[in-house]
């Protein structure tokens, strides 16, 4: 079930701080880049640009990168998507009446409606009325 708050997400989000802070010492130390050029080709591997133009050279820099492509790309897309649901269910109450009203109005306009179905209509789109 998605988080349905925003304090569901901070766990997530500190463990993909971690994840880049981590990134970015392994492969100053591994691979021997400055802080930046570690920096750059960890936020290029997670967002998933790749350049391609600073690439890892040894067999450990290599395997770091695997992992980080794994982890960090699942974790960042989870934070993001989540990122989205609460967005959406922010806009879900405002929107949610006028998307009942256009549906009830589509299920008048198909005329296999009853009565009893028309009386349950005109009251979502009274209760849907801005005042």
């Amino acid at each position: 079930m998605p988080s349905e708050k925003m304090g569901d997400l901070v766990i997530p989000f500190v463990v993909l701080a971690f994840l880049y802070l981590v990134s970015v010492i392994f492969f100053h130390f591994v691979e021997g880049w400055s802080f930046l050029d570690a920096a750059y080709f960890t936020t290029m591997t997670i967002s998933t640009v790749g350049y391609g133009d600073i690439i890892p050279v040894t067999h450990l820099g290599k395997v770091g990168a695997i992992v980080l492509v794994f982890a960090g790309v699942s974790l960042a897309f989870y934070v993001i998507s989540h990122l989205g649901l609460l967005r959406a269910k922010a806009f879900d109450p405002h929107v949610q009446k006028r998307l009942n009203v256009l549906r009830s109005l589509t299920t008048l306009q198909s005329q296999k409606t009853k009565k009893s179905d028309i009386k349950k209509i005109r009251d979502k789109i009274e209760g849907a009325k801005i005042s």
